[in-house]
Formats: C-alpha cells, structure tokens, sequence
C-alpha cells in the first residue's frame, strides 16, 4: 500500500512535467484533497459578512488569473452552507434566511455577448432584493463594463471609476452610475500568508499515515522530504515567509497559484511513487528543489516554474554568509543542525568528496537557510541580515505588528539619506535640513544653491494601516510613510527604498538604481519640495541662497541680484 494518488495529486498542481490539471481552481476543487490542503483567508468571512449583513448589491472579486478567486467563492460558499458547482458558469443559490445570490463562477470564461447580457441582468439584480457574487478576472470586468452606458462619457466615467474601486480595494459598496457595486481586488490583498498555511497543510500526518506502509518508504526522497520539514518546521516556514514578503517588496507579488507550484514540487520534485527508486535520495532534498537545484547541479528545467525562477533571481544561496566559517572552513555540522540533517550532509561530503565541488557552499546555504538549529537571537538577526538585509527584520516588525514608532532611529535613516542626497554629507547637528539643486553624481558639491529648508525635527516616519486589513480580522498590515509636520505624504516608503537608504547614509552610492525605486525616491523629494519653506522673493530683488559645506559644518550665505544685475550680500 503507498500514497500514490496524494503523491500525485502534489504533482499535478505544478508544471514541472506540463501535467498541472489541478492548478486551474474550478478542477482543483473538484479534487477529493482539495479539502484537506485548502487555505481559508480572512477574505472570505469579510465576503460572508457582505452577503449577510449588507443590503443587496453586486461583490465583484477580481484579481489576476491564479489568484485563488474560484478557491474564495468556494470557501464562502461552503461557509453560507451552499455546495459550489464547478460546472455551472452561472448558478442561482438560495440561502437559509430565503436571500437570493446569483454566482458566476469565472465571468471571464464567459463569450463577449454573454458577459454584456449577465452583466446587465446582474446590476439590476439588486433592485429585487437579490445579490450577485462574481468572480472575473480584471481585464475582461473593465472591458465590459463601460458597456452598461449608452452615453461615451458616462461610459469613460464608469471605468475611471470602477479603476478607482480597484485600486483604492477597500471592499466598500459604491454607486457607479446607478450601481451599487462592492469591487474587491484580490491582485492587492497580501497573499503571502497563504505559503505557510499550505506547506501545513500539505505535510501534515493525516495525508501521508499511508507512506507508513510502502515498501519504498526506506529510500522515498518524497516522504524524507516530508519528514524533514516537519523537523525543521519552525524554519522551514519562517524563510518561506520571509522569502514571499520580500519578492512582493521588490514588485514581484506571486499569484496563489504560482506559490502553489513551487511548494508541490519542493516535496515531490515531480516524480511519482512508482520513479522515487530512480533517484538518489540526497539529489531531491526539499531545500534544493524549491531553489531548482538537483543536489550541488543547478536544474534548468525547474524553470518553467515561475516562483523557482523568481527564486533564483533572489540569489540567497549566492550571498556569503557570517555562517560561511562554520560551513566550509571547519565543517562543524554538529552545532548548526540536528537529527537527519547531520546525517545527510556528512554522508553527502565523505561519499561525493563535495569539499572541492563546483556548488557545495550554495548547497550549504540552502540547507542552513531552511534546517539550521541555531537559537541565539543575535545569530539569528546577523543571518537574516546577511541573507536579507540589515532592515528587512526591522521592516517586518513595523509591517505586521501593532507598534508605534518610537525608535529615533527608524526617523534618523530616513533624515540621514535625505542629507546625503541634497548635500552628499550626514549633517546630524543641523536643525534644519537644506534643499539643493546637485548633479546627483555621488561627489560632494561644496557650494550648492538651496531651494528650499525643513526642519530636520519635523521629519518623521509614520505608519499607515493597509486597506486590506480590512480583510482579514486576525492582523493587520502597515505601509511606511514619510511624514513632515505631522502631514503624511502620499508616498509609500518600501523596503527597498528603506535598504537605499541605508546604503546611502554608509556613504555607498549607486547611480544605477531600479526604475521602481528611482521613482519613489523622487517622488518623495517631490512631496518634501512642495512642503519646504521656500527661499522668498521680491519684487525689486531675486533673492539666492547659498550653502558651503566645510568639513562637517554648514554656513549659509544670502544675496540679492537687483534690477541692473548686481549683487550683494544680505
């Protein structure tokens, strides 16, 4: 007896072989599994409480394709006590109190003349007592939608709006045209809770008693990998976590989809019970297949999945760690990792000579990333430091936790780079700070005409709760903005933003940023510009401000150019 039909269900939730008929919601959930690996997110109570306590009206969720929509309307379904059918595109449902919901399972997959024809039988659902829950994807909703309005601006109106709805994703219900409309786009919800709960999900004992029982389950690199995480657990899913907040940081959100994918195959590896014999144990370990390595050798085939590539792209296993010592100089296995994981990488090393092997020290890092059982809090944060960033662990505390910004330090990052960008110093004991026109070539300008001043008091970090927060009751979540004067700007302080920064203040600068991050940048000198005092004007005169930077110190030096050109000091 062994768990072949589980083994293969993994399987065919990623693309590795092109066999991932179950990555696609509708068959997914038709899947005997699906109810033992499904996630419930927090968005679904917010669509429950909707239907049950809003009065009538249209809740659209949209988002990209494989963002888990057919998932959520499955989840809210069963929670209303309502069987989803993943047959019927368009399905009538009546609940317990007698409210009427039309559901479209994917309004995308509907023809052109369709969409037109249930959307606006739909919107008008509502003025009978009767609600609407669809599912579409993005593209094809706002398409459709201007199609509602005979008058060309109206309809220009309506899809600015609808835009809006979607990019503001507070869940609210809203009149567009005549419309009551609740627009919820999943593509800005945080997913990246959903990695964690999954690889849960999917190792936990009840789905693979069966392996207990197969007669491969001595040499089955899938059931190893299992066992490994449940081992290292605490690990394994504080870096999985960690690695998704940081691709969403660095603009590369992953649909639930695509996380799915990678998770599958870093147990699985994309072999069948029937093929694990084939393969040497220690080649699939699970910590080099979710980087898309096969043993020390790099796999190019575990690049049609997409989050293996974005992975790669990360390059954890590539960055020297403070760990190194231990790992490659002394080889001391026995203080970094316990159990299997000792065993393993002492076996590997004396079988495979792997000292002198192209890959050793990355197949090192993957395994001490996932597996290492160190506890010391200072090791801990210099590992996240090395492998991450020196701000990415503070950045999470401010992201996810319910604290004020206390810490003079946060505000201090953010005072010291915006010096070293106007005057290409950290001038820590000036009350206010100079805005100047520079070259930004990383060389000090000594003399700078100033624009504009702000007191360097007034400039602060503040913290913003999320819109979708609202989704989800258990937690919420914080952006970082820049404040002057108590008056939050606009602008979003990301972690990349956070990590130039910092780089900046040590004196590092890189005239070849991200287009993203040159973007927020700017865009947060252009707030700060606007908010400054700026140098004042008369009539008779042009007044100009000048700062000459000596050593650490700053003097300041006014002059006036009259009608006929001449200047003097003020």
């Amino acid at each position: 007896m062994n768990n072949e039909e589980y083994i293969q269900y993994l399987n065919s939730l990623h693309n590795y072989n092109a066999q991932n008929q179950n990555a696609y919601g509708e068959k997914n959930v038709k899947n005997s599994f699906f109810e033992e690996v499904v996630v419930k997110v927090g968005l679904c109570s917010f669509i429950k409480n909707q239907i049950e306590n809003e009065k009538p009206h249209v809740l659209i969720l949209t988002g990209h394709a494989g963002d888990g929509k057919t998932s959520i309307m499955y989840q809210v379904l069963k929670d209303l006590k309502q069987e989803f059918n993943a047959e019927e595109k368009v399905s009538e449902i009546t609940l317990e109190n007698n409210k009427k919901i039309r559901c479209i399972k994917d309004f995308s997959e509907l023809s052109d003349d369709e969409k037109i024809k249930q959307l606006r039988e739909c919107v008008e659902l509502p003025n009978k007592g009767e609600f609407v829950f669809m599912v579409s994807n993005t593209g094809p909703l706002i398409n459709t939608f201007g199609e509602l309005f005979t008058d060309k601006e109206q309809k220009e109106k309506a899809k600015i709006e609808l835009i809006d709805a979607l990019d503001n994703n507070t869940g609210d219900i809203r009149k567009i045209g005549d419309y009551k409309i609740s627009v919820i786009n999943v593509a800005k919800v945080d997913n990246t809770k959903f990695a964690v709960e999954f690889v849960k999900n999917i190792t936990k004992e009840s789905l693979w008693s069966k392996c207990q029982e197969c007669s491969n389950r001595e040499y089955c690199f899938i059931l190893r990998n299992r066992n490994l995480i449940q081992e290292n657990k605490y690990k394994v899913l504080d870096f999985i976590k960690k690695h998704f907040i940081w691709l969403v940081e660095h603009g590369k959100r992953l649909t639930i989809r695509s996380m799915t994918e990678q998770l599958a195959y870093m147990i699985t590896g994309g072999v069948d019970c029937n093929e694990v014999k084939n393969y040497k144990s220690n080649e699939m370990l699970f910590f080099n297949l979710f980087f898309g390595t096969l043993g020390c050798k790099d796999n190019p085939k575990a690049n049609t999945i997409l989050a293996i590539r974005e992975t790669k792209k990360c390059g954890y296993d590539k960055k020297r760690i403070r760990a190194d010592e231990k790992l490659r100089i002394e080889n001391n296995y026995f203080d970094l990792f316990d159990g299997n994981m000792k065993s393993i990488l002492k076996e590997e090393q004396s079988t495979n000579n792997n000292v002198f092997q192209s890959g050793w020290i990355e197949f090192l890092r993957r395994a001490y990333i996932f597996t290492n059982i160190v506890t010391d809090e200072k090791i801990c944060s210099r590992d996240m430091e090395d492998i991450f960033s020196k701000n990415y662990e503070r950045f999470l505390e401010l992201r996810d936790k319910d604290e004020s910004l206390e810490n003079n330090s946060d505000h201090k990052i953010l005072l010291d780079a915006l010096s070293m960008m106007y005057l290409g110093k950290v001038m820590r004991k000036e009350k206010e700070l100079s805005i100047t026109l520079n070259k930004n070539s990383g060389i000090t300008q000594n003399v700078q005409l100033i624009i504009g001043q702000l007191k360097s008091n007034k400039i602060k970090i503040k913290k913003e709760k999320t819109n979708d927060s609202a989704f989800d009751n258990n937690s919420n979540r914080y952006e970082l903005h820049a404040s002057f004067d108590k008056k939050i700007l606009n602008t979003v302080i990301t972690l990349p933003m956070l990590n130039y920064f910092e780089e900046l203040r040590n004196g590092i600068i890189s005239t070849n940023i991200d287009p993203q991050l040159s973007h927020g940048v700017e865009r947060l000198k252009a707030e700060l510009y606007n908010a400054s005092e700026l140098v004042e004007e008369d009539d008779d005169m042009t007044n100009i401000e000048m700062i000459v930077i000596k050593n650490n110190k700053t003097n300041n030096y006014q002059f006036a150019i009259d009608k006929d050109y001449k200047i003097q000091e003020c």
